[in-house]
């Protein structure tokens, strides 16, 4: 059966969310989310308006969604001991709103094969985007509204947000190539579109993600050989691998002329280990860790609140003569360029665990099913290592692709959780 044949077959509901999330990476224009969000809701709301009730109960069966969910509530219950109510009430919808939308539709409407498909989709976008970054690295044209050239070749968006596309697109699409038994063609598109978002992943600019890649690669390959990771055949796979990728890896920086960012990465952090200084955007990331720290140890359990761990950063900068921010000068930033220490100092160690605990409890009830397990890795290791040193969930629309694709796994993994229950009790 065709591409073709199987979607005249399928719903036509179903049909607009593989639009939806075939769009979602790209983000054309501002209202494109809240608008696509809106209408998917109330179609789901007529489409249901019968059963709803009963869908929604199913949501509160699985627990890492409950996790995630009570994660979500505590964000808002955090605005009533911030300094100003309404400022951080605004802060978290702007962020958070849309999740009210995407989690029930999703869990409720999809069967497991849908949610499979939508993750393919997602990495196809990723690895379209992938190879419109390189059509500009190649000089074949440039956006201007964006600053988007050879030297910087990021699209519609910042590279710190498509970038990251790029590296959970590498691995996502590896995956699925070396899982695919049935398909030799679909193998080899995966495998092409792995190689797209490699090499878009290292000509472009984010060293975050770039590092975040290499550092993700390796965790899922000792997890992937776990107890045999020693033997001698194992061991060598993974040397020869962290060797191959190294190799490419520094060739395509070098070619791409963005090896001196790292240089320069280790000069800065020589200045704030040796001569005590917090300069450059690695040195200024540092200092933002030892502001955060010093934000969390007075606010452990519960945080500041929103806007508020942001303003104490921006005080500590303002009176700490040792600060002198980006490139030497005054500049005061309000993020921590890390959505680890902002989440941290922002909800305490109660927030910051029911977010980490869903996502963990998730990809533990995965690991019946191996492939979407390391499907799941390969989103929310990477993303794992690039909160160290930026933003994520603070960073639209990847933020709204977190979320989906936990309720996307989350309903492969329901599937299975209900069938081994079932076997257990017979």
């Amino acid at each position: 059966m065709t591409i073709i044949d199987n979607m005249k077959r399928t719903d036509n509901f179903i049909i607009y969310l593989y639009f939806y999330f075939f769009v979602m990476p790209w983000n054309f224009e501002k209202w494109q989310m809240g608008v696509l969000s809106v209408i998917m809701f109330i179609w789901w709301i007529i489409k249901y308006k019968k059963e709803i009730m009963s869908k929604l109960k199913t949501i509160f069966e699985f627990k890492p969604l409950v996790i995630l969910i009570l994660f979500i509530l505590y964000s808002y219950i955090a605005v009533f001991w911030s300094e100003d109510f309404s400022a951080g009430l605004k802060e978290t919808n702007k962020f958070y709103k849309y999740y009210f939308f995407i989690i029930p539709v999703l869990f409720t409407s999809l069967t497991v094969h849908q949610a499979k498909n939508i993750l393919k989709i997602l990495i196809f976008s990723f690895s379209l985007y992938a190879l419109f970054s390189l059509l500009i690295y190649l000089g074949l044209f440039t956006i201007s509204e964006t600053n988007s050239n050879t030297y910087n070749p990021k699209g519609l968006m910042g590279y710190a947000i498509v970038t990251q596309y790029m590296a959970i697109g590498a691995l996502g699409a590896l995956i699925f190539a070396l899982f695919e038994k049935k398909e030799f063609k679909f193998k080899i598109i995966f495998f092409i579109m792995s190689f797209l978002c490699f090499l878009s992943l290292f000509v472009n600019n984010s060293r975050t993600a770039q590092l975040a890649f290499l550092l993700a690669s390796a965790t899922i390959l000792i997890v992937f050989y776990n107890k045999q990771f020693f033997k001698i055949k194992n061991l060598f796979v993974f040397i020869f691998t962290s060797f191959l990728l190294l190799g490419l890896s520094f060739y395509l920086l070098n070619s791409s002329g963005k090896i001196d960012r790292f240089n320069l990465a280790y000069v800065e952090a020589k200045k704030v280990f040796v001569e005590n200084k917090f300069q450059g955007s690695f040195g200024v990331r540092i200092y933002f860790y030892k502001a955060g720290l010093e934000i969390f140890k007075d606010n452990i359990f519960f945080g500041t609140g929103v806007i508020d761990n942001t303003k104490l950063l921006a005080y500590i900068q303002k009176n700490d003569p040792l600060y002198k921010g980006d490139n030497g000068a005054k500049r005061i930033i309000t993020s921590f360029h890390s959505e680890h220490m902002n989440t941290l100092t922002k909800y305490g160690i109660v927030g910051y665990l029911l977010l980490v605990s869903s996502i963990v409890y998730l990809l533990y009830l995965l690991r019946f099913d191996e492939k979407y397990f390391f499907i799941g890795c390969s989103f929310y290791i990477v993303i794992f290592y690039i909160s160290l040193a930026n933003a994520t969930f603070l960073k639209k629309p990847i933020n709204y692709i977190l979320v989906s694709v936990f309720v996307l796994l989350s309903i492969i993994a329901y599937d299975e959780y209900k069938k081994r229950l079932t076997n257990d009790n017979t």
